[in-house]
C-alpha cells in the first residue's frame, strides 16, 4: 500500500517516476508526546484545562496538532532564564 502522504509522478520523457513528498502540516498526540517527551495523558489533560498547550484540532475522535501552531507554542514558551514567567 503506498504511503498517502506520497505521489509518483513520470518526468517530461514519460520514462523515469519521480517520487514526491508532500510536507506534513500537522502531528498526532503520539508524535507530540514523542518530540517533547510528555505522556499523551499530559496533553489530554492540557487540553481539557483549555489555556495549557498549543492550539489543536480534533475531527471526530482524532486529535491533531498543526506544525505552525506547535512552533508558535514553543516560541511563546521558550526564555532565556529561569527567572521569566512562562505563563503570563
Amino acid at each position: 500500500m503506498q504511503n498517502p502522504s506520497t505521489f509518483v509522478r513520470a518526468d517530461r520523457s514519460g520514462r523515469q517516476p519521480i517520487r514526491a513528498v508532500a510536507p506534513r502540516i500537522a502531528i498526532d498526540e503520539n508524535e507530540l508526546s514523542q518530540r517533547w517527551g510528555l505522556s499523551v495523558k499530559t496533553l489530554r489533560r492540557w487540553r481539557q484545562s483549555g489555556n495549557l498547550g498549543p492550539i489543536f484540532c480534533k475531527l471526530g475522535a482524532r486529535v491533531t496538532y498543526l506544525l505552525s501552531e506547535i512552533e508558535a507554542y514553543e516560541r511563546r514558551v521558550s526564555r532565556h532564564s529561569t527567572f521569566s514567567s512562562v505563563y503570563q
